[in-house]
């Protein structure tokens, strides 16, 4: 008799979790070819999946207000729980396991790709590889936290920049360095103590601004400077009082202020030419920055 073939579920793929689920996802972020990592918000009907493993790193996020009870087979064993909201679980890649639960549920899945794992890994900590241990039902607020901005970032009118997007996730593959690997090796932290070197800071923020109408990747960035995004996004927080992405924004609305008193262009062609990759996103920010739209600054000022 023939063995039931256990389930490889890539989320690279764009149906991929309706291998194991009845439901397609209420959205997702494949179409907005996040670089390694995919969020999927779901609410799914009282189920039990069949036995399954993740070819990436998988965290879910309890979003059901009420919680939910759910069952897990894990290495042959059965575990109970009892999720409360805003609860995740991490599931290690390649681990074979069934979940089921009693009652209709709201959650998001975010995979994070092994190779973009273990980059942030060999980028802060000397150590050659690293695994993820599993960790069930319990809250973890910072893990939450990043899920919810990147759903927030899906669910705007623009698929997110690439520097905030990189950010959150660099954040969290750090947090789980920190506190989910087996290593026993430890983040180390950055020679300098005290920011970029003046030398190293003129260079990016040369580079910022002569780049401020692409879509900036906290990769590109920190390679000006020579230096790993994790040790690069503290350094320059140090060195500016801003993380990368913050600065960004801020020197995208500054050059808009300028365009705007001193051109007659439209905010359409302004919102292009510093970065934005829509008029409402730019108005957006504008508004949260300068307490006012565009058009009202454009009115005020002339």
């Amino acid at each position: 008799m023939l063995e039931e073939k256990i389930l490889s579920v890539d989320f690279a793929q764009k149906d991929a979790s309706l291998e194991i689920l009845p439901r397609s996802p209420l959205n997702s972020s494949y179409h907005a070819q996040w670089d390694g990592v995919r969020l999927e918000h779901h609410r799914q009907p009282a189920y039990e999946t069949p036995e399954h493993s993740f070819q990436q790193h998988v965290i879910t996020i309890c979003l059901e207000r009420n919680g939910t009870k759910a069952e897990r087979v894990f290495n042959g064993r059965l575990q109970h729980e009892q999720i409360a909201h805003g609860d995740v679980a991490i599931i290690p890649a390649n681990t074979q396991h069934i979940s089921r639960w009693q009652s209709e549920a709201e959650f998001l899945v975010l995979s994070l790709e092994q190779a973009f794992f273990t980059r942030a890994a060999l980028e802060s900590i000397d150590f050659q590889s690293v695994e993820i241990a599993p960790h069930f039902a319990a809250p973890n607020p910072l893990i939450q936290q990043v899920g919810l901005a990147l759903k927030s970032e899906l669910e705007s009118d623009s698929v997110g920049s690439r520097i905030y997007i990189e950010s959150l996730t660099t954040t969290l593959c750090i947090h789980l360095l920190k506190h989910y690997s087996v290593s026993s090796e430890k983040i180390f932290p950055y020679s300098r103590d005290k920011g970029l070197s003046r030398l190293k800071l003129r260079q990016v923020i040369s580079y910022i601004q002569e780049n401020l109408e692409k879509d900036l990747s906290l990769a590109e960035i920190s390679e000006v400077a020579g230096i790993s995004m994790y040790h690069f996004s503290r350094l320059f927080k140090q060195s500016t009082g801003f993380t990368p992405h913050q600065y960004v924004m801020n020197s995208r609305i500054e050059r808009a202020k300028n365009l705007l008193t001193r051109t007659e262009e439209t905010i359409e062609q302004i919102s292009e030419q510093v970065g934005f990759q829509s008029q409402s996103h730019f108005t957006n920010v504008f508004r949260k920055l300068i307490g006012a739209t565009p058009k009202v600054y454009r009115e005020k000022i002339k």
